[in-house]
């Protein structure tokens, strides 16, 4: 028995390590093209639209989630062309999310 737990052992190391030398072979991602950038901060800012004229449940927690999913596709978008970020991963205020949508727009992009 104690031979047996020792093979098993052997093969999640050997699959630990096969899985550790394909992560460091991997390519970064390529990014995305700024104008499905576009595509995706409009279809996001649809979304948005529909749960604040919604009426389901969790509409709190809903409008959360797709506001920042919003800000995200539009911090991508923003690096995408040059323009500044603000910093950190959450939420952007309702001025950060004007400021970075203004610069947007008077940088010619639209969605």
């Amino acid at each position: 028995m104690g031979s047996t737990l020792g093979m098993v052992g052997l093969a999640m190391l050997a699959a630990l390590l096969a899985v550790v030398v394909a992560l460091r072979q991997r390519r970064p991602p390529e990014p995305l093209p700024p104008v499905l950038l576009g595509l995706e901060l409009a279809r996001m800012a649809q979304l948005v639209r529909q749960v604040e004229e919604g009426n389901q449940p969790w509409k709190a927690e809903r409008l959360a989630a797709t506001n920042l999913a919003y800000d995200l596709v539009l911090r991508d978008y923003c690096r995408s062309v040059d323009l500044p970020v603000p910093e950190g991963r959450g939420s952007l205020s309702r001025r950060q999310r004007f400021e970075m949508e203004s610069a947007l727009l008077t940088t010619g992009h639209d969605w």
